[in-house]
């Protein structure tokens, strides 16, 4: 337990590095999909798992950012070696940019004291298109404007290879991962006068399950820091689970100076084999001044897998809806 609140200060600390826009799609419920932030996390919970995600951010804000995101993962056994396959797709608009990233993973389970080191790749392609043929010149526009040929009128698109990697240590009660995305940081060149580099990026991601006194509750306390060497956004959320079926929490998302830029609000719920969870985000920054918050969507398959016939599972999975 002191290990994971470690984790929690460190997370603090860090996020006193500045704020800057960051070229990935960072997720309200970023614990249901973790496989989107680490590959090692491929295989991770014994089944086949699929989930989808779909945020709808800034509401009342023109062309604001709109993501959609699915992972699936299940374990896969070669002899002894105990290994992870996976798929991530994910799509994001915000105005006139359109993004999406595609790839497949594969992880690698070895047994470490009392867990499991997971390490894990991904490679895949990410692709960029700028809409320049939407591009709205008012009529009257200065001649110069007008005819700036720095300034698109069509669509443009461009297309690169893209990897990530990263490690992940859990037991049967918490977990700990870190991981890199975007790790040749490629440069995607939609023209001659238009380039886009994406920036590597790096996430610290952790979890723990708290059994309560009463046996039907669980506190599930999760937490992610993410960074591109630019920013820093860190994530604290704690949830509790009824009965395995219901559950429910709060989140906050901290700024460069430790101040809260926004708070969660996640519900959660078991109904008839799919695990749907709703997160609703205010911002308590200047931003509430120009939105009513971000809404996310969240929908998870499981399928069992008789990967112990005749044996007991006494793996608890630290899988969070």
């Amino acid at each position: 337990m002191k290990r994971f609140w470690y984790i929690v200060l460190f997370i603090g600390v860090s996020s006193s590095v500045a704020i800057a826009q960051t070229d990935d799609a960072l997720f309200s419920q970023y614990f249901s999909a973790l496989g989107y932030y680490n590959p090692a996390y491929a295989g991770k919970s014994g089944d086949l798992y699929a989930t989808a995600l779909y945020r709808m951010q800034w509401l009342g804000v023109k062309n604001a950012p709109k993501s959609a995101l699915l992972t699936a993962d299940m374990p896969w056994k070669y002899g002894k070696l105990n290994q992870g396959v996976g798929i991530v797709v994910m799509s994001e608009s915000a105005g006139l940019d359109e993004r999406m990233n595609a790839g497949l993973q594969y992880a690698v389970k070895l047994k470490l004291g009392k867990g499991t080191m997971s390490i894990g790749i991904q490679a895949g392609m990410i692709n960029h298109t700028f809409r320049g043929d939407s591009i709205y010149i008012p009529a009257g526009s200065d001649e110069i404007v007008q005819d700036d040929e720095a300034i698109t009128k069509s669509e443009l698109d461009a297309m690169g290879l893209d990897f990530a990697a990263g490690v992940m240590y859990y037991t049967e009660k918490y977990f700990i991962g870190i991981a890199s995305a975007h790790l040749l940081a490629p440069k995607l060149n939609l023209d001659e006068n238009f380039e886009r580099k994406v920036e590597r990026s790096y996430n610290l991601t952790a979890g723990y399950n708290i059994p309560l006194k009463n046996t039907l509750f669980e506190l599930q306390p999760t937490v992610m820091t993410f960074t591109n060497l630019q920013m820093v956004s860190a994530d604290v959320t704690a949830r509790a689970v009824y009965n395995k079926v219901y559950n429910g929490g709060l989140g906050v998302r901290v700024s460069d100076n430790g101040k809260v830029n926004a708070a969660t609000l996640y519900l959660g719920a078991l109904i008839k084999g799919f695990r749907i969870g709703y997160a609703y985000e205010f911002p308590t920054s200047a931003m509430n001044s120009a939105t009513t918050g971000s809404h996310e969507f969240m929908v998870t398959y499981n399928l069992k897998l008789n990967n112990n016939k005749g044996k007991k599972n006494k793996h608890k999975s630290i899988r969070y809806l």
